[in-house]
């Protein structure tokens, strides 16, 4: 797996620089290593809230607060590390009953009649005003980003993606002038649209079918 010195030297290498660096935290003494130091968590959390990724995903109950609005029935705190806000989950879609009589009964006719499903993947609608997130849903569970440091946590394509928006960050000081900007630019759309394709596909992670549990048993549950 990628460490952020490798993320750094690929970022270095999208921009044609020839130097490597070796350390960024502390760095290594080299202008890279100081650009590479300075603009790395910028990029990183730049990603993190830009995509849909699962590794930075996590979820919490929050905690109500006053609410002082006149639209929205229920106020909660936003986790304090909370870096993007993603769903708030009903919670009658959090756990649902598939049949699998229709369409697949007929081909698969030993399969029991029920499947457990985790359907996370549509949310109820919310509002985020600064620290507080205002909803209708009592006793509300958020799901959300939080900053990820460890790099052996990122998904390839995310590595990717951060590569090309600190490739960014670092054409402007490194390259220098109009060409620098052009270059950063270029690169930076490139990073967004990176994520654009890999969170959409992780996005279809959201309904997970657990193991199959007979209608018998799950009448009990």
């Amino acid at each position: 797996m990628a460490s952020a010195v490798d993320i750094c030297n690929t970022a270095l290498s999208l921009i044609g620089a020839d130097a490597l660096v070796s350390s960024i935290s502390p760095p290594d003494g080299s202008v890279e290593a100081g650009h590479c130091a300075r603009f790395y968590p910028l990029a990183r959390l730049a990603m993190i809230e830009m995509g849909n990724w699962s590794f930075p995903k996590t979820r919490a109950v929050l905690a109500e607060v006053d609410n002082v609005s006149t639209i929205w029935t229920y106020a909660y705190a936003l986790p304090a590390d909370a870096i993007d806000a993603k769903r708030i989950l009903r919670p009658d879609s959090t756990t649902n009953s598939i049949s699998m009589s229709d369409p697949f009964g007929s081909l698969y006719p030993q399969v029991p009649s029920y499947f457990i499903a985790i359907d996370e993947s549509a949310g109820a609608p919310f509002e985020l005003d600064g620290g507080v997130i205002r909803t209708n849903e009592p006793d509300a569970t958020l799901i959300y980003s939080r900053d990820v440091t460890d790099t052996t946590k990122f998904s390839h394509s995310f590595v990717i993606a951060l590569s090309y928006m600190l490739a960014s960050y670092l054409a402007g000081p490194i390259i220098k002038g109009m060409p620098g900007i052009q270059i950063g630019k270029a690169l930076r759309q490139e990073a967004m649209q990176l994520a654009a394709a890999s969170s959409a596909g992780e996005a279809n992670n959201g309904l997970t079918i657990n193991e199959p549990v007979a209608a018998q048993l799950r009448a009990r549950a």
